[in-house]
C-alpha cells in the first residue's frame, strides 16, 4: 500500500457574493494550505472485475466521499484506472470548513495525474470541490475567485505557525450559505464589491508578510456564526491577548477558528490556554 499526504487550508479572508443560476457563489478569497494533517493508503487491485473500496478510518463520512467522486469523475472522462483500495485515514470532521475533504480527492488526484500521466482540468475538477485547484497548485498561498478555482498564486507566507481550534459542533456549509444569503435579504449583512474585496486580501497579505498585527480577518460567515453561538467572540478575545497573535478569524463557513502567531513556542502555549478556558472544543493543532 502506498501512503499519500493530504492537506488542508484556511481562509485568510473570504467574502462572499450572490449566488449564480447554478447555485454556487462567487467568492474571493485568500487560501493558505497546512500541513499534511491526514493520509491515504492507496492499493490497485489486479483483478480487473474487483470493485473500489473506499474505506475512511476514525470518523465517518455517511454518502459519497470526495475520493470515490474524483475516481467517477476520471472515469467518466474516458481514463482508464484499475479498482482500487483506498484507505483515508481521518482527523478532522466534515464541516470544519477547512477543506479536509476537497484535500483528500486532491491527493489522489494528484497521485494517479503522476502514475498515470493524466492532464488535470482545475476548471472541471472544482465540480468536485472549488478548493481542489488550490490543493492541486504548488503554491501555500493564493488568492482565489470565481468559486474558487481562479487562483492567482502568491509567494508562501514563511515565519508564520497557525493555532487551529476546531469546535465539536460542526456546521453545513450549505446552511451556512442559507442563512448568509438570508441575512442579506433582510439587509442585515451588505455585499462588499469584487474589487474591494481583492485589494482587501491583497493587503492583508502584504501586512502579514510584513508580520504587522491585523487582528479580525474579513470573514462574511462570522456575523452568522456569531449567531450560533458565543465561542467565537470568546476565541477572538483570548487571541488578543498573545504577545506575538498576528491575526485571527474563522475558516471557510465554519466552524474551525484560528490564530496565526510568529513565535511557535508561544503557538503552544495558546494551545493550552484555549483547551483550559474555552469549553466545547473538539480538536486544537499547532500547524505551519
Amino acid at each position: 500500500m502506498i501512503y499519500i499526504p493530504s492537506y488542508i487550508k484556511i481562509n485568510l479572508t473570504l467574502r462572499v457574493f450572490v449566488p449564480r443560476e447554478d447555485g454556487y457563489h462567487e467568492i474571493a478569497t485568500l487560501f493558505h494550505k497546512l500541513g499534511p494533517v491526514e493520509w491515504l493508503g492507496v492499493k490497485k487491485y489486479n483483478d480487473a472485475a474487483q470493485k473500489d473500496v473506499i474505506n475512511s478510518q476514525n470518523i465517518v463520512i455517511s454518502g459519497t466521499n470526495t475520493v470515490e467522486r474524483a475516481l467517477n469523475f476520471l472515469r467518466e472522462k474516458g481514463i482508464k484506472l484499475p479498482p482500487m483500495e483506498c484507505n483515508i485515514w481521518k482527523i478532522l470532521p466534515v464541516g470544519s470548513g477547512i477543506g479536509a475533504g476537497s484535500g483528500n480527492a486532491a491527493a489522489i488526484l494528484e497521485w494517479l495525474s503522476t502514475v498515470y500521466d493524466i492532464e488535470l482540468d482545475f476548471f472541471e475538477l472544482a465540480s468536485i470541490g472549488a478548493d481542489i485547484p488550490f490543493f492541486l497548485s504548488k503554491a501555500r498561498t493564493a488568492l482565489a475567485t470565481g468559486v474558487g478555482e481562479r487562483l492567482k498564486l502568491l509567494d508562501q507566507l514563511t515565519g508564520i505557525c497557525v493555532l487551529l481550534v476546531i469546535p465539536d459542533k460542526s456546521i453545513s456549509t450549505a446552511e451556512a450559505y442559507r442563512k448568509l444569503d438570508e441575512d442579506r435579504k433582510k439587509g442585515n449583512i451588505n455585499i462588499v464589491p469584487v474589487s474591494h474585496a481583492i485589494y482587501e486580501a491583497l493587503n492583508i497579505y502584504g501586512n502579514l508578510e510584513r508580520r504587522k498585527k491585523i487582528g479580525l480577518l474579513p470573514n462574511d460567515f462570522i456575523s452568522i456564526l456569531r449567531k450560533e453561538s458565543n465561542f467565537y467572540d470568546k476565541f477572538f478575545d483570548l487571541c488578543n491577548t498573545f504577545k506575538s497573535s498576528l491575526a485571527w478569524s474563522v475558516s471557510g463557513s465554519g466552524s474551525s477558528a484560528f490564530c496565526l502567531f510568529t513565535d511557535k513556542h508561544e503557538a503552544l502555549k495558546a494551545q493550552e490556554v484555549m483547551n483550559s478556558k474555552l469549553f466545547g472544543i473538539s480538536k486544537t493543532f499547532v500547524l505551519e
